[in-house]
């Protein structure tokens, strides 16, 4: 199976990365717009690993999940803006992520589960 490549994620976003805690409270990067995705509003339950959410390390429930290629993989608290444009428009923090990199002969991604 080949690579993942761009031409198989119709969609694109907007990540705005978490950099961390600074003295006046959390840091963000500059968003990065068109990055290709697959997004798919789908109910799963994850473990939140955001280390200063009130739910961290408990199981709660992502609405959201996202596709990106293995270069764009971002950490918990990342903003994440689906669906530019539409009616289903929204920008949500990663919760969990997952990366999938096995061999050179399958798909490798990053999945990102938003809140």
């Amino acid at each position: 199976m080949p690579r993942l490549r761009r031409q198989h994620l119709p969609q694109t976003a907007t990540v705005t990365p978490f950099e961390g805690d600074g003295a006046e409270g959390d840091v963000w990067g500059a968003p990065v717009a068109g990055i290709p995705c697959y997004a798919e509003q789908k109910t799963r339950l994850r473990v939140d690993r955001r280390s200063t959410s009130p739910t961290s390390g408990q199981e709660i429930t992502s609405t959201a999940t996202v596709v990106l290629l293995p270069e764009h993989d971002y950490p918990p608290r990342t903003k994440v803006t689906i669906f530019a444009g539409t009616p289903r428009e929204r920008t949500s923090e990663v919760i969990d992520s997952a990366l999938g990199m096995y061999n050179a002969r399958t798909p490798n991604h990053v999945e990102l589960y938003l809140e």
